[in-house]
């Protein structure tokens, strides 16, 4: 849906990925009549490197919205956790995930938000003036009071307002591809972590698609003292022996962990998303952060205090979370956490819940919880 050549906006949100169409779509919720454009570099359904699994609390975010993007034969029921010494949780989940290539769920986000009223442009933002009351982007094509960075880990709106990327620790890099699924296989959502502990996050997954294949990938902390391509592959294939990656195209891509976070407001900029560096740093999810934080900057974009009350919101709902990640990081590198934490996950259903809760979802820990965890170090 083109704009016609229209210049100003209530709301201009960059990138159309979960994160952009959630904050255009609550945008529209709060004020059916806002004037309201997204853009984006690429064209409608375009891919994104991602594990593609969309967790219940992503899925109840969406639901929220007045959003049904998932279909019943999408559904995983089965979550399987293994640690660094081979030790693994398993179980029925009480609400099902979903496996969708990224392709066709944002496509299906940025079909709702169009629906809603949105106005859709392919466009590259290269370019963001802050002038008084208003942003221009794109040499002064388009102006808005209000404008939402939504466009993924390597934002450019995120630079353009002087806020500075992750590295190190706090950023990891992925290879993904899509293998044939093994004849006999489970249907199982599955997150292997190494045992070659390199520095922070360190895993393998197996995520079943629909199609007859299965997302699989490894990541790892670009901090570790190897993390060329070549490694990632070669720990792909080690962790994932049943997973013929002959032919399979792997794509590789970053993800900017909410151990080290950008302002979420610059005046009136906000940051969502991956250009929020909202990636839980324990298991790289990232979706429901993403609805979820969208959905709370596009209410917030059109309120008398945008930038105030978006990061009031976000730290409300996962500030506590944020700074016990960020804590509990630093200890993630000694194979005796992770297994620790198998162990619990394997002998007690409630924390294999809250481990999910935490991982998938806004929960932080308790102390009862660690306590826990702490019956099952050896």
């Amino acid at each position: 849906m083109p704009s016609g050549g229209r210049r100003d906006w209530d709301l201009i949100v960059v990138g159309a990925g979960p994160a952009g169409s959630a904050a255009a779509i609550a945008a529209l919720r709060s004020k059916p009549d806002a004037r309201v454009l997204l853009l984006d570099r690429a064209p409608f359904g375009r891919d994104k490197v991602c594990g593609d699994g969309i967790a219940p609390h992503a899925v109840a975010e969406l639901e929220s919205l007045g959003v049904h993007a998932v279909r019943p034969e999408e559904s995983v029921a089965t979550v399987r956790l293994i640690g660094p010494s081979g030790g693994n949780a398993g179980a029925v989940t009480t609400s099902p995930g979903y496996v969708i290539r990224r392709a066709v769920f944002d496509a299906r986000l940025l079909r709702a938000a169009m629906v809603a009223g949105a106005e859709f442009e392919v466009a590259k933002v290269a370019s963001l003036e802050r002038q008084g009351a208003s942003v221009t982007l794109v040499n002064g094509r388009w102006r808005a009071p209000v404008v939402i960075g939504a466009d993924g880990s390597n934002s450019v709106v995120r630079r353009l307002i002087g806020e500075p990327t992750n590295h190190g620790r706090s950023l990891a890099v992925a290879i993904r591809g899509y293998a044939p699924t093994p004849d006999g296989s489970k249907r199982e959502l599955t997150i292997r972590w190494d045992s070659q502990r390199s520095g922070g996050l360190c895993y393998a997954w197996a995520f079943p698609v629909a199609d007859g294949t299965t997302n699989v990938g490894y990541g790892l902390s670009s901090a570790a003292k190897e993390h060329s391509r070549a490694h990632l592959e070669r720990r792909l294939g080690a962790l994932l022996p049943e997973f013929d990656l002959e032919g399979v195209a792997l794509t590789g891509h970053t993800l900017p962990l909410t151990v080290s976070r950008p302002r979420p407001a610059v005046g009136n900029v906000l940051l969502v998303g991956d250009a929020a560096s909202l990636i839980n740093p324990f298991t790289g999810e990232g979706i429901h952060s993403a609805i979820a934080s969208g959905a709370m900057a596009g209410r917030a974009a059109l309120s008398s205090a945008p930038g105030a009350n978006y990061a009031a919101a976000l730290h409300a709902r996962f500030g506590r979370q944020y700074r016990q990640t960020t804590t509990l990081y630093r200890i993630i590198d000694f194979p005796l956490v992770l297994d620790t934490v198998i162990r619990a996950g394997r002998n007690d259903p409630r924390m294999f819940d809250r481990l999910l809760e935490v991982g998938l979802g806004d929960a932080a820990f308790t102390l009862a919880d660690l306590a826990r965890f702490g019956r099952y170090v050896f």
